[in-house]
């Protein structure tokens, strides 16, 4: 048998780790692959997930209507935005005969002398019509409604926590309303024995289409 010389036995080890590298290399390509796969299954996903979101938003669009209901008559309209000429009065009744009481949160029901906007109604009403948008799907739907927003006034007369008083009339309304009420200035605030508390206010916001 002839004996495999030193050289030799190098040059056949140096194959062997050749072709054991190329065998790496082919390897590290399937990884490539396997990458470019998962990235395609990712996307996939995304997709998926925008898919959802698309049919959760078209979904809410379905339920945009809330108890307003449209009216043909004034469809295309000029939508304006007022104050009821009596709610101040019929508030200040139903306020009165409120009994002081404070919630979990530390925010009276009534105060013995309650929040009031600085200038009072007019200025109230000027500030609402200067900075709410009527709703273009009410005015193209001829929705009319009123939106009770209850909000607090604290110690300095912030406004904050606004909601939707009741069942929300929809087409838009309930969240201009929302919308105008957090844009506020400070209110003077509500007081009790002499002291500034934190108390609810209850405002009727009416939206009415003229032909």
């Amino acid at each position: 048998m002839k004996k495999i010389t030193t050289p030799l036995l190098l040059f056949v080890l140096a194959a062997i780790v050749t072709t054991g590298t190329l065998i790496s290399c082919k390897s590290k390509t399937d990884a490539v692959t396997t990458e470019d796969s998962m990235t395609a299954v990712v996307a996939a996903d995304e997709a998926d997930a925008l898919q959802k979101r698309q049919m959760d938003s078209s979904m809410r669009s379905e339920q945009l209507p809330g108890k307003a209901i449209p009216n043909p008559a004034k469809k295309k309209g000029k939508g304006v935005i007022v104050l009821q000429s009596d709610w101040q009065k019929n508030y200040d009744q139903e306020y009165a005969n409120l009994v002081i009481e404070m919630d979990k949160e530390g925010i009276y029901n009534r105060s013995e002398i309650k929040p009031s906007y600085p200038g009072g109604e007019k200025a109230l009403a000027k500030f609402i019509q200067e900075n709410i948008v009527y709703p273009a799907d009410a005015i193209d739907n001829g929705v009319e409604a009123t939106v009770d927003v209850v909000f607090a006034v604290d110690e300095a007369g912030r406004v904050y926590t606004p909601r939707i008083k009741g069942e929300k009339e929809g087409y838009g309304l309930d969240e201009a309303s929302l919308d105008v009420v957090s844009k506020m200035p400070r209110w003077n605030p509500g007081q009790i024995k002499g002291k500034n508390v934190k108390s609810y206010y209850s405002l009727p916001i009416s939206f009415v289409i003229n032909n």
